[in-house]
């Protein structure tokens, strides 16, 4: 399934990725309904990029048909996130801990300029789960999770941000963008071929 995001964000585009890029910024996270605060595995930032590997652990409960299928013990998975600096494309993976054979997750996203000096998420990523007969009402489930989990994420963002220009701490770097070309609307979604 392919799904296609545009989330406003209260942020510029700079002081937006400079949350994302920063590890303290996703302490906050766990403030999300049904995954813990994720644990940065990783970080490192040169030559034009930066790349961010974060743990996550699922804290919902299952239900039904996937309870007797997953363990929510074992629904873990590295969020694997790089980040062109120079144009501000970050591609973004998630890989099951457990599980890798049942769910794949790849995607783009863009901190593209909006009115007032905000910024919108356009974010598109193809979503594949593996589970006969099941595969495409987990992936609809999924989708919507991800739309929530994108929308408060933004929510966050503005509070971040907010918090960080009130204590007057990190400046925020400024980056040479390059203009994106134009995306599809916001709810494009298209089944899978």
């Amino acid at each position: 399934m392919k799904i296609t995001i545009d989330q406003p964000i209260e942020a510029t585009p700079a002081q937006a990725e400079a949350a994302f890029l920063d590890p303290a910024f996703y302490a906050g996270l766990g403030e999300l309904e049904g995954i813990s605060a994720p644990e940065v595995r990783s970080f490192s930032s040169q030559d034009g990029h930066a790349r961010m590997v974060l743990g996550y652990r699922f804290a919902g409960q299952l239900t039904g048909v996937a309870r007797s299928i997953l363990d929510p013990g074992k629904l873990t998975w590295a969020q694997e996130t790089d980040v062109d600096l120079a144009t501000g494309r970050t591609e973004v993976r998630m890989v099951p801990d457990n599980y890798a054979s049942l769910l794949s997750f790849a995607g783009w996203y863009e901190l593209r300029p909006a009115d007032g000096g905000l910024c919108t998420q356009h974010f598109e990523v193809d979503l594949r789960v593996r589970i006969p007969l099941l595969g495409p009402l987990a992936e609809r489930t999924i989708a919507d999770s991800i739309r929530q989990n994108v929308a408060d994420t933004a929510g966050l963002v503005g509070r971040y941000v907010a918090a960080q220009r009130a204590a007057g701490d990190k400046p925020v770097r400024k980056t040479p963008r390059r203009r994106p070309a134009a995306g599809r609307a916001q709810g494009d979604d298209e089944p899978a071929p």
